[in-house]
């Protein structure tokens, strides 16, 4: 049996079965508060759209949406980081019957590179067609079995193709902290610390990768075998993604073939939640953009959209990702230039998709499809066989890694920290970080009562009528007049029972959006995201902030405290550990409380930045955090207060002097 047959047959029977057996664990997911505020906010999301779309009804305004989308799309990526960088070293070319491969590095800012392979036929006329092959979350990256085979395919179809090593992955992993040189982070974990450490100020890392691909096909275009009016781009998985990406932004891309990744977002984060870091683009939900909108934007490029019937990437969301998508294509004059195939199969890029991958482009370049092209799947190049990392020339040239130009961007500490910020200034660039309305009050359809406190002590209330519900619980200590101590996220109340008795008059807990009873369950996304990142990053697509929601949350139950009889004008403490401690403190500033009690705060933003790894959840990376203030601009907004700090910790959770 071939390899890559094996490998079917054994993803196949890990896939198909899975697939429906799911569906009672999704139900049961869904039934959790947050997750059903997160369903109807992204339901909302796809009603909004769909009623703009099926507006959409001659070519005249299929046009008018595909300049608009266009534009939209700019702005989610956003600007490309920019720098001087043009070079490219070839270290070692790799022989084959039939092929070279020749082993580089492609240089896409100034001394960080990219570890990338170049196929092209030994014999053949040139120039001609290539691929631009983007790679899938796989650790071993371009030396993935199924990559390289499709790599192999293609050039023995007489393709040249370049593929490359995302960052975290293959020759560019990234090593976990404190541990051996052989602890490697998964890419998807690799990812989003990337991600979490660029958006504090300001950036993503979607942006970095596609500054990566860009630099690609330059260096794609710069080889001789190469026809430059025959180029495509394809991927599977998060490769697709990026495929998808390409094919909407870099017009110099003539053909393009996106593999288990185009489906409907309200059908994928009902079943599986978000995805990982570059697949979440900054308000691109919010932007009224859906993945059939990478496909229109395109248009009049051929386009091939690759899925799996067995897929975690629904298929009921392909269906309709490609109905609306055709629609377009059909309004625009190219129907026939957009194609589906269907792999019976779960989540990968096997043989039948790959062969169907290649005819399309084959199609699309007017060249003749090679049926018998006599590979030995045994004996393909494997990862030591193209690792880049050889020989004098790739000792010869410096090299940076993501991490450290995140470091040259932290800059220097943080010079606000020495002088005390107006209040208002604080509190305006706090609420615009964190997206909140700078009229915050009572949301548009919010329950406008007063906590009603059961027998037990329990309360909830409603956020945005009908739509979340925010619990917590009640501690009556004492009749006489003093303060009410708010503990944020706290289960058990005995937790913050520290200050002498009589103190406060009551103590309250409240559970923000994703805390306590409605904490995500670990397996909400199946195991391939932590369902925290998945709903940080549903929340950044709509252009929200998880940190804003639960700081909207404890505003909430302020306000309804102060509507209880005899509580209008009471003194309240704020009390938060950890994660909880950030949402405290940016409650406080907002509000205008200057009592708080705050355990093991984190030392500061710019420290997150520096370190290479943490520990922290995602909910405490908000974009631009570093660039407007740091924690201790924070506090100084509070002072004169009744500041308690019970310890600073560092990334890691180690105790900071």
């Amino acid at each position: 049996m071939d390899k890559w047959s094996l490998e079917e047959e054994i993803a196949d029977k890990q896939s198909e079965r899975t697939y429906i057996d799911a569906y009672p664990d999704i139900e049961k997911f869904r039934r959790n508060d947050f997750m059903r505020y997160l369903d109807f906010i992204n339901t909302d999301f796809l009603v909004k759209r769909k009623n703009v779309t099926r507006l959409i009804d001659n070519r005249e305004k299929a046009q008018h949406y595909q300049e608009t989308i266009r534009k939209k799309m700019q702005i989610s990526i956003g600007p490309l980081p920019e720098g001087n960088a043009k070079r490219a070293f070839v270290t070692e070319t790799l022989e084959r019957e039939g092929y070279r491969v020749d082993k580089l590095y492609i240089e896409t800012l100034p001394d960080y590179y990219a570890t990338a392979n170049f196929y092209y036929p030994t014999d053949a006329k040139t120039p001609l067609p290539a691929l631009l092959f983007l790679c899938g979350h796989a650790p071993e990256g371009k030396a993935s079995v199924t990559y390289v085979s499709f790599c192999v395919e293609a050039v023995l179809n007489g393709f040249c193709v370049l593929t490359f090593d995302v960052v975290g992955q293959g020759e560019r992993k990234v090593r976990k902290e404190g541990n051996d040189d052989a602890a490697w982070m998964n890419p998807v974990e690799a990812h989003c610390l990337l991600d979490q450490k660029l958006s504090l100020t300001g950036e993503h890392l979607g942006a970095y990768m596609m500054r990566d691909n860009v630099k690609a096909l330059d260096y794609l275009l710069s080889r001789p075998e190469v026809d430059s009016e025959r180029v495509g781009v394809a991927g599977n998985s998060g490769g697709g993604t990026m495929a998808a990406y390409m094919g909407a932004y870099d017009d110099r891309i003539k053909a393009v073939a996106p593999c288990c990744y185009i489906t409907e977002l309200r059908s994928l984060l009902h079943r599986i939640m978000a995805q990982d870091a570059e697949q979440c683009l900054p308000g691109f939900m919010r932007q009224g953009l859906n993945h059939s909108d990478f496909i229109t934007a395109a248009a009049p490029k051929p386009y091939f959209i690759g899925a799996a019937l067995f897929d975690f990437f629904p298929i009921d969301g392909v269906r309709d990702a490609f109905i609306e998508a055709k629609a377009m294509y059909r309004l625009l004059g190219f129907e026939s230039g957009l194609e589906l195939y269907v792999s019976l199969k779960g989540h990968g890029l096997w043989h039948d998709m790959r062969e169907n991958v290649l005819r399309f482009f084959c199609r699309s370049f007017s060249m003749a499809f090679i049926e018998n092209k006599k590979i030995d799947y045994e004996q393909l190049p494997d990862a030591e066989d193209l690792q880049c990392e050889v020989g004098d020339v790739a000792a010869s040239f410096k090299r940076k890694s993501l991490h450290h130009l995140i470091r040259e961007r932290a800059g220097a500490p943080h010079e606000q920290s020495k002088k005390k910020l107006p209040h208002g200034f604080m509190r305006d660039r706090l609420m615009q970080a964190l997206k909140l309305p700078q009229d915050f009050g009572e949301p548009a359809g919010a329950m406008k009562n007063s906590l009603c406190i059961e027998e037990d002590g329990t309360f909830a209330f409603e956020y945005e009528a009908g739509r979340m519900r925010i619990t917590g619980a009640w501690r009556q200590l004492t009749e006489r007049p003093g303060c009410v101590l708010i503990a944020v996220g706290e289960t058990e109340l005995e937790n913050v029972l520290t200050a002498k008795a009589g103190e406060y008059e009551a103590i309250m807990t409240i559970h923000p959006r994703g805390t306590g009873p409605a904490a995500l369950d670990p397996q909400s996304s199946f195991g391939l995201f932590d369902p925290e990142t998945a709903s940080a990053y549903n929340a950044r697509m709509l252009g929200m902030t998880l940190q804003g929601m639960r700081v909207m949350d404890v505003l909430m139950g302020i306000s309804r405290l102060r509507q209880l009889p005899g509580y209008e004008h009471v003194r309240i403490l704020l009390h938060g550990q950890e994660e909880h401690a950030l949402t405290a403190l940016y409650a406080a500033v907002i509000a205008e409380i200057h009592d708080v009690c705050l355990k093991h705060l984190p030392v500061s933003f710019r420290a997150f930045q520096i370190m290479e790894s943490h520990r922290w959840k995602p909910v405490i990376f908000v974009p631009v955090l570093s660039q407007a203030f740091d924690v201790e601009d924070l506090l100084q907004a509070l002072r004169p207060g009744n500041i308690r700090i019970d310890g600073f910790l560092d990334p890691m959770k180690h105790a900071s002097l």
